[in-house]
């Protein structure tokens, strides 16, 4: 039989296990690194001189000084293209700040390597042409930061003046960067070709006529049978051959037409490109063959193509529309005395950066330092938070939404907000 004294012994040592597990309970995150109180409780170093005590003796928010530096990078730096640029920063201060890099006020990009320990911060890139800008070390502690002045770094060995880049194999041929018209550092991008087809007759192709090439004023029909018999249609493509083209600058357009008369019109364009109200005609030179089918080919390119003016386009206009397609139109021709959607396939180079598709590089493709507000290669896009207003440059500027929401109230009384789209 178990006697009092006995049970006694058994119990106390379970509730005295039970209060010190009670007490010593972490309700930090794992992932954290400690500060000790002075009473001996343990509370997450995050919690360091928050303005808010979480010791009970309040020892966390003592002996608390600002962040300031004592090594900064130097005020200019320059490297040569493919070589390591090296930038170390370091600060002090209770608690030891958290050394953070950005590149025209954005943190660095893949290209770099950076690390930040008891107040030392080390930034490690290998340099590329469009690197060259201004970089800067931020010591952060919480949600105050400090800044340095930034380092001007300037990358040399660009065989082409500044605002050009060269074209991949040819040393000597350099082409002026586009970048939407918001950055001149640009370099032959590093992806490859690749292409996207579908037929003449998929069902996602529409068709259209138009009534002046000047103006381009088209009527678009969901389905051919809709379209008017007293005029020459057009297919109207779908999304995947429209908006953000970039990547097919340079690169070539193949479709194939089959007609049985000779005697077709040579006044009117075999295709039409408009976007960013800038109209873009490509005209088959040579005759076509009757009772054969014609492989029709063009690139991408300013020499093959031309305003509705006549005049010549530049590598600007072409790029302005590929940045965003609005309307892609196919010339239709008659094939036994009457049209007829063709089952003949389309097919467009693109870019991609995958290399298995055996296509080969592109050579004429640009990759731009793209500043606030907007990415793609050709900084075509705006980021996220960025709305597209078509204001200050040819095609737009990307601004934040809260310049479009006091630009808005400027002219309206209403609490109704328009919409906006990321493009």
């Amino acid at each position: 039989m178990i006697t009092l004294n006995k049970l006694a012994l058994l119990i106390l040592p379970v509730m005295f296990w039970t209060l010190v597990t009670v007490h010593a309970v972490d309700r930090t995150p794992i992932r954290y690194r400690p500060f000790r109180c002075r009473n001996g409780w343990s509370v997450s170093q995050t919690f360091r001189c928050d303005h808010f005590r979480h010791c009970i003796d309040g020892s966390d928010e003592e002996g608390c000084t600002p962040a300031s530096f004592l090594e900064v990078p130097p005020l200019n730096v320059t490297v040569m293209v493919g070589d390591l640029m090296n930038l170390t920063c370091r600060a002090s201060g209770v608690p030891t700040p958290i050394i953070e890099w950005k590149v025209y006020g954005k943190q660095p990009e893949a290209y770099c390597d950076w690390i930040s320990e008891d107040g030392i911060g080390q930034l490690s890139c290998r340099m590329r042409l469009i690197d060259s800008g201004n970089y800067s070390c931020v010591a952060r502690q919480l949600n105050v930061t400090i800044e340095t002045t930034p380092t001007a770094v300037k990358v040399i060995g660009n065989v082409c003046k500044d605002g050009f880049f060269n074209e991949v194999g040819r040393k000597k041929m350099c082409i002026k960067c586009f970048c939407s018209g918001v950055s001149t550092l640009c370099h032959a991008v590093d992806l490859y070709r690749w292409n996207y087809t579908m037929a003449m007759n998929d069902w996602k192709m529409k068709y259209a006529t138009i009534s002046d090439t000047q103006t381009l004023n088209t009527k678009i029909f969901d389905e051919f049978k809709d379209v008017p018999k007293n005029v020459t249609p057009y297919y109207f493509l779908p999304f995947r051959f429209t908006r953000d083209q970039v990547g097919s600058y340079g690169e070539q357009f193949r479709y194939q037409i089959l007609l049985d008369n000779s005697s077709y019109s040579r006044d009117e364009p075999d295709v039409i490109l408009q976007g960013y109200n800038t109209t873009l005609l490509f005209f088959h030179k040579p005759p076509l063959l009757v009772n054969q089918t014609n492989q029709l080919m063009f690139r991408f390119h300013e020499v093959n193509f031309r305003k509705p003016d006549g005049r010549r386009p530049t590598r600007d206009d072409v790029m302005t529309v590929l940045a965003y397609i609005d309307v892609f139109l196919i010339r239709m021709y008659p094939s036994k005395g009457s049209f007829a959607p063709s089952e003949a396939p389309i097919v467009m180079d693109a870019s991609t950066q995958l290399g298995y598709h055996g296509l080969g590089k592109v050579t004429r493709i640009e990759e731009c330092r793209c500043p606030h507000g907007y990415r793609g290669t050709s900084c075509e896009l705006c980021d996220f938070g960025y709305h597209r207003v078509m204001r200050f440059v040819r095609t737009g500027a990307c601004m934040p939404w809260e310049w479009q929401r006091e630009e808005y109230y400027k002219v309206s009384t209403t609490t109704t907000m328009r919409n906006y789209y990321y493009v």
